[in-house]
């Protein structure tokens, strides 16, 4: 027995070897939990980890670079976190460029091994190109596709399949996609369906790519429909708000260059009179604004003006309430700090205003099918708005009560496009791009 010890000692530790081996490849190969809940949305901003944006880098928005430029700057200094605080507060993005970004950030947080914060990006891409009126049924479909593989590769198998029957959704009903694109697509959605074993719907995929490659006749029918949009008529220059605008730039210029010159070790080694300088001017800034939006909008003559200042405001009201939560990575401006509901509440009458104008000239069209799509186009803008929290008390019931009244005018009117559907899991709606013959069948409109 004693001679036979050492062997059975030396199986168990190899037995053990194996295991401890077995759970490395397990860790490293194999999938992950899906340990993130996503029943629950949360706005991005809530999502935005201050303490993690390099103020000398997301300053540069009140240096006067653009909206485009701070998310470029913010990647390429590796301050992810400044470059999704631009996304979730900036009213300039498109839906169509957001998506890009996020996407992006969901690809680094997941190789940073940021497993929550890689899958709300994911999921925010999704809902984008799933509700924005915006991005073209292409752009919806290869976002769809590349959320749904990195969702998977977090380990949110749900989600990521969601995403992908979305996608298929959208390649095999959608009215604008030209028919080699289609077929293009078709490969790309088989193949995803290869990694979840789904083989039956792989192999339809792969067959309707074959099929329509062999059409001869175009299909797609309005591939050249834009959505509606109002071209807002920019407000007159004022020279004493300008001179306010360039105090607050070069405030920030010389706060930006003092943190590059000598960056800060630690909080007492912050530049508090520049920072203090760069607070001031905000504020000086924002009464300024304060007057000149009232004058503007009392004397604007047509829907055009009246939009270009309330755009031009909801773009100050963001900024202002990026700084009130923090949003560049310390403290600005105390006083907006402590009066969070009042620039809340400010932002979101502002933002209704400027969806009630919307809605009024899109349904006011001559012809009844493009007053019915521009004022769906508006409707779910308000829908993206509000759940990106820039319209922070906006009534999601009603609007889809509203969109719901516009998708039957629509199928009664026989227009050929998508309809935006919702059903409820739990207490939140879930948002999916169904064709007529699928509105209101909620998840059994998914493939099986």
């Amino acid at each position: 027995m004693k001679k036979a010890l050492p062997f059975i000692l030396l199986g168990a530790a190899a037995l053990l070897f194996c295991f401890g081996v077995g759970v490395l490849a397990l860790n490293f190969w194999g999938p992950r939990s899906a340990s993130v809940d996503t029943g629950k949305w949360i706005v991005p901003r809530a999502q935005v980890d201050n303490r993690k944006i390099i103020p000398a880098v997301a300053l540069g928005i009140l240096a006067g670079i653009t909206d485009a430029s701070s998310v470029d700057d913010s990647l390429a200094a590796g301050d992810f976190e400044g470059a999704f605080a631009q996304i979730a507060y900036s009213t300039e993005f498109s839906d169509a460029n957001r998506l890009g970004t996020l996407l992006l950030l969901g690809n680094r947080y997941l190789a940073g091994n940021q497993i929550p914060k890689a899958v709300w990006m994911y999921q925010y891409a999704v809902f984008l190109a799933t509700v924005s009126p915006l991005p073209s049924d292409l752009t919806r479909v290869q976002t769809l596709l590349e959320a749904s593989q990195g969702l998977k590769a977090a380990g949110m198998e749900a989600n990521a399949r969601a995403a992908l029957d979305q996608a298929y959704l959208i390649a095999d009903y959608s009215f604008a996609l030209p028919r080699n694109t289609r077929a293009d697509v078709f490969d790309q959605i088989s193949r995803a369906y290869r990694t979840f074993n789904a083989a039956k719907l792989a192999d339809e995929t792969r067959q309707k790519a074959a099929d329509v490659a062999t059409l001869v006749d175009e299909d797609a029918v309005n591939i050249a429909r834009r959505p509606f949009q109002i071209q807002p008529t920019a407000p007159p220059a004022s020279a004493a708000l300008n001179q306010t605008i360039d105090d607050r730039i070069r405030a920030a210029r010389d706060l930006v260059d003092a943190l590059n010159l000598n960056p800060p070790q630690n909080e007492q080694e912050m530049p508090v009179d520049l920072i203090r300088a760069l607070g001031d001017a905000l504020f000086q800034e924002d009464a300024a604004r304060a007057d000149y939006y009232t004058t503007q909008y009392d004397e604007a003559t047509d829907a055009s003006a009246q939009l270009g200042v309330l755009r031009d405001k909801l773009q100050w009201l963001s900024l202002k309430y990026r700084v009130a939560h923090g949003g560049f990575g310390l403290s600005l401006v105390e006083e907006w700090e402590s009066d969070l509901e009042t620039i809340e509440l400010d932002l979101n009458d502002t933002y209704g205003e400027y969806f009630a104008i919307t809605e009024q000239q899109a349904s006011g069209l001559e012809k009844a099918d493009e007053a019915s799509r521009s004022t769906e186009d508006t409707l779910r803008s308000a829908l993206v708005a509000g759940r990106w929290g820039l319209y922070p008390q906006y009534d999601e019931g009603d609007l889809l009560a509203r969109l719901n009244d516009v998708s039957d005018l629509l199928r009664e009117e026989r227009i050929a496009s998508l309809r935006l559907d919702s059903f409820m899991r739990g207490s939140e709606p879930v948002y999916l791009l169904v064709p007529d013959e699928l509105y209101g069948t909620g998840e059994r409109a998914y493939p099986r």
